[in-house]
């Protein structure tokens, strides 16, 4: 008999819980359901209102009709169970038809990133677990005994009602067998695209079990005999419910996935551990999304393979008294694993970045100058032209930027600056480009290059904008009200009434959140007014060899609902900005792009980011903000999630995952300079030999990101705030940031470590790009092989020690 009020209690209880989780996670990051605030009407497009009229209504009347068409089930728990897959599968169908609704493309993309829905509701679908088992709990009747005709055998074979709701497959082969051959292929079809070829694959592509090409064909085999096995042993046991068929396949086939995501989280686990930080934790979640996401693509091909009629006589022609045991099934879903692993295929290769006259990429994604020789870009944040709101009356928000701090710079070795600049102060008014502030930036351009300076062109942003600022008088029921940050002209807010309230953070705001979408949609063209800037500065540079080349969005907001918006709609962004630019550098040549993941990587160390394929161009630097054991969210908990070492190695792999170069664009803020990791910091740019731009030259005490009560201003040369002069900057970064280094080196480096006062550099390569810094008054004591001409010429601040090279060679240097 039918438990008519499963469907029912299954839908309130997961309502109630979207309701609970909008009201207290207004992010959406951990709730079921990202509502902000903000008006619903007018509709400027359908993906305003996609989360509301497609998301959640596909949820919950998945939901209800698959616990409808599972009422039947005799098993409380069992029928439970399927209940609970069946909230996890619905709501990753519900978010990819939410996501096609505001994507419109990349459906392999935005169906992979479904998966981390699947995560979230596996938990946000406990309470309705819960509550299904219980409700069967208590209506539960006696089961009548079977009938006389009914025997042992044909109960084993699936007849009775198990095999009457919804077999159209012979008996002796059951959809059992048929979706565990399913899984097989379809996991080794798809797999790599799944695991190591996903948008999180930098950090979990390593697993030596998974259907990838990175776990080597052994991993691979077993990969997906795993998932047609545990698809024949969740289905034969969920199957005792008396539930349709179709529906206990799809949800064994979705429960297998989940099994592989879980034994890869366990053999991930040793290493996840390893390294002294809480990186295991976000670990679980990042392994088990391809694996639900990749459960619910195979749980729709065989639910469908079942419920198809023509699937008896597609597949298995019915034949009399065919019987086949249990090993030579199990042997045929081995062989057909077999069989199958070949259909995974590598990744493609990197096609080879073009040659320019300023800095490209070499085959292997280091950053070259012209001439082949491997540079190093080391140097700091420029944010003296910024466009801050003025949250101090009193206080400045920048301090003047002269020609006596790029000498300074000079002086500290480097050979790169990170330039801020603001869109607000860049165009004033829609189409309109404020020629003082162009000429500004031109200047700081040509004075950087007279002291050795190259520089990277960085659209700053954070928090939005200046319009983010909360009016006199508001109240924030979750979080406290904004101020004003930098980025945006107000011309281009489009806030819809979404609260100005912080959440945790100035960027997780529905505010933010809600002008970033409206960002990402073009709505109002104002996308279009940014792309359109690019292509304007990329013309006004285009023959600038020092300008090294352009970061396009700094720490772009997540949106309202990431990845899609953090993701796909960030990349088609990005894609749009190259473009321009590419368009604006004709009568010059191409520049590197160095593109950022969105704001969340600054503040956990990771994030998916945007799609592999997002653009054609090759010149590309991946150009995460490597602040982990400094301002990530975990170390207001006490805890390091990420830490320093492992940061390092997450953008290694995701740089190479794009067949990008790596470059930090922003590091440091470490807080008290005698208690900060900065060593361990700068050891890693030597271990995995980049570059970097420490946060920040100066820092006004009336920037927004100071306090009320800061008496400095900061990060590295330091301001007081109550005179306004210059004090000291701190012995301990000054040390560390002017360490030796080889600003260039023929070929490509090969090793090198360093400290404050010695420096060991090993490469590979023919001719005369060696030049390294070597910090001090005292000349440093040079020894090397496998060079020649190597000499050592006095420069403000220190020294530069030159030579020619010719196949391997190694220079050190110290006091």
């Amino acid at each position: 008999m039918r438990n008519r009020w499963l469907s029912p209690i299954a839908v309130v209880v997961l309502a109630a819980v979207i309701v609970l989780g909008a009201a207290f996670d207004p992010s959406g990051l951990a709730a079921p359901y990202t509502w902000t605030g903000a008006d619903l009407l007018p509709v400027a497009g359908l993906w305003q209102v996609a989360a509301l009229a497609v998301y959640v209504p596909l949820l919950l009347a998945g939901v209800g009709a698959l616990a409808w068409a599972l009422a039947r089930g005799r098993a409380p728990l069992r029928t439970a169970l399927l209940v609970w897959g069946a909230v996890v599968w619905s709501a990753m169908a519900a978010k990819l038809m939410m996501s096609l609704v505001m994507a419109f493309d990349d459906v392999v993309y935005l169906a992979w990133s479904t998966g981390f829905t699947g995560v979230k509701a596996a938990v946000f679908g406990l309470p309705v677990l819960a509550a299904t088992w219980l409700t069967q709990l208590l209506r539960r009747r006696p089961t009548p005994p079977p009938s006389s005709s009914t025997s042992p055998s044909s109960l084993g074979s699936g007849a009775g009602p198990a095999a009457a709701s919804g077999s159209f497959f012979p008996s002796a082969w059951g959809p059992g067998w048929v979706v565990a051959g399913v899984a097989v292929v379809l996991g080794a079809s798809v797999g790599g695209v799944w695991w190591g070829g996903s948008p999180v694959g930098y950090a979990i592509g390593d697993s030596p079990l998974a259907p990838a090409p990175e776990a080597g064909p052994l991993g691979c085999l077993a990969a997906v005999i795993l998932l047609g096995v545990m698809t024949w042993v969740l289905n034969r046991w969920l199957s005792t419910t008396t539930s349709p068929r179709a529906v206990v396949a799809g949800i064994s086939a979705l429960g297998a996935a989940a099994t592989l995501g879980l034994v890869e989280v366990a053999i991930g686990l040793p290493g996840d551990l390893a390294g002294g930080d809480a990186f295991w934790a976000p670990a679980i979640m990042l392994r088990l999304a391809p694996a639900l996401s990749f459960g619910a693509l195979l749980a729709l091909a065989t639910a469908a393979l079942v419920a198809l009629p023509a699937g008896r006589t597609a597949l298995l022609p019915a034949r009399k008294g065919a019987a086949f045991s249990t090993p030579i099934r199990m042997a045929a879903v081995v062989a057909a694993a077999a069989l199958a692993v070949p259909l995974l295929q590598p990744g493609t290769t990197t096609a080879q970045p073009p040659r320019t006259k300023g800095l490209t990429l070499s085959a292997d994604r280091r950053i070259v100058d012209a001439g082949g020789n491997e540079v190093l870009l080391r140097g700091v944040n420029v944010n003296q032209l910024e466009d801050y709101f003025q949250k101090f009356p009193d206080k400045a928000g920048t301090r003047p930027l002269t020609e006596a701090d790029f000498a300074g710079m000079e002086q500290m070795g480097f050979n790169v600056i990170r330039l801020a600049l603001s869109w607000s102060a860049l165009e004033p008014q829609p189409g309109h480009y404020d020629p003082a502030y162009l000429a500004r930036i031109s200047w700081a351009v040509e004075t950087a290059a007279k002291h050795g300076l190259r520089t990277v062109i960085d659209m700053h942003q954070d928090a939005w904008g200046k319009g983010v600022n909360a009016a006199p008088g508001t109240t924030c029921e979750n979080g406290s009200p904004m101020h004003g940050w930098d980025g945006a002209p107000t011309w281009a807010d489009r806030f819809d009434g979404a609260p100005k309230c912080e959440f945790t953070g100035r960027d997780i705001s529905p505010a933010v959140a809600r002008a970033f979408t409206n960002f990402y949609q073009d709505r109002d063209g104002i996308q279009t007014r940014l792309v359109a800037a690019w292509g304007m500065l990329a013309e006004r540079f285009a023959s600038e060899p020092m300008v090294a080349g352009y970061d396009l969005l700094n720490e772009p907001g997540f949106g309202e609902a990431p990845p899609i918006t953090s993701g796909v709609l960030l990349g088609r962004y990005y894609d749009r900005a190259i473009k321009a630019i590419r368009a604006g550098e004709k009568r010059g040549f191409p520049h590197l792009v160095f593109f950022e993941p969105s704001v969340l990587w600054s503040g956990l160390g990771f994030e998916v980011s945007v799609p592999k394929d997002f653009t054609d161009d090759r010149l590309l630097v991946f150009a995460p903000h490597l602040y982990n054991e400094s301002i990530t969210i975990d170390q207001g908990t006490g805890l390091t999630v990420t830490s320093i070492e492992r940061g390092f190695d997450l953008a290694s792999r995701a740089a190479a995952y794009y067949g990008a170069g790596l470059w930090s664009g922003e590091w440091g803020w470490f807080g008290a300079p005698t208690s900060a990791p900065i060593t361990k910091y700068t050891d890693q740019e030597d271990r995995h030999r980049i570059g970097g731009a420490f946060w920040v030259w100066k820092q006004s005490c009336g920037d927004a990101h100071a306090g009320a009560e800061a008496k400095t201003g900061g990060n590295l040369m330091i301001e007081d705030c109550v005179t306004g002069k210059d004090l000291p900057p701190p012995p301990e970064y000054v040390a560390e940031l002017s360490r030796p280094y080889p600003r260039s080196a023929p070929g490509r480096l090969t090793g090198l470590t360093s400290d404050q006062a010695s420096l060991t550099a090993q490469g590979e390569g023919a001719g005369c790009g060696l030049d390294v810094w070597f910090p001090g008054g005292a000349r440093p004591v040079v020894r090397s092989s496998g060079l020649t001409g190597v000499t050592a010429r006095q420069v403000p601040g220190g020294w530069r020690v030159t030579g020619c090279a010719r196949g391997a060679y190694t220079l050190t240097a110290h006091r």
